[in-house]
C-alpha cells in the first residue's frame, strides 16, 4: 500500500479498523460489551488510554461486567505496504493494567481478522 494512502488511515480510520478486528477475531468471548466513555473505564486502565490518546494510538475497552479488556491499536506502515493490506499491531491489558497479549492482525479475503505471522504476505 502507498504510504501516502496509508498516512491517510491515521487515527479515525484506525478506530473502525480496531473495531472491525475485535468484532470479527477471536480476540473477545460474547457477552463482552463496548465501554466508549474514557471516564468510565476502570482507573487500572486509564493512564494506559491516557498515554495511548497523547501517542497518537488509538485504543477499545470491553467489559462483561467481570473482567475488562483493553485494547491499544497501531497501524503498521512498514507492514502494511509489505503486505498491500491494512496491519494492526494490537496489545490488550486486563483490568489491572497487565498486557495479557500482543500480535499483528491482519483481514483475510472473508473479512475476518487473523494474527499474522512472519512468513505471511
Amino acid at each position: 500500500m502507498e504510504t501516502l494512502r496509508l498516512r491517510k488511515i491515521q487515527p479515525p480510520h484506525v478506530q473502525r479498523l480496531l473495531e472491525a478486528c475485535i468484532g470479527r477475531s477471536e480476540l473477545l468471548p460474547q457477552g463482552f460489551y463496548q465501554i466508549r466513555d474514557p471516564n468510565s473505564v476502570p482507573r487500572g486502565l486509564q493512564r494506559i488510554v491516557s498515554q495511548t490518546t497523547q501517542q497518537g494510538r488509538v485504543w477499545s475497552c470491553w467489559t462483561d461486567g467481570a473482567e475488562t479488556r483493553l485494547f491499544i491499536c497501531e497501524m503498521s506502515l512498514p507492514l502494511s505496504r509489505t503486505r498491500g493490506t491494512p496491519v494492526l499491531e494490537v496489545s490488550w491489558h486486563s483490568q489491572d493494567g497487565a498486557l495479557r497479549d500482543s500480535d499483528t492482525w491482519t483481514p483475510d479475503p472473508e473479512g475476518l481478522w487473523r494474527r499474522s505471522r512472519d512468513g505471511d504476505t
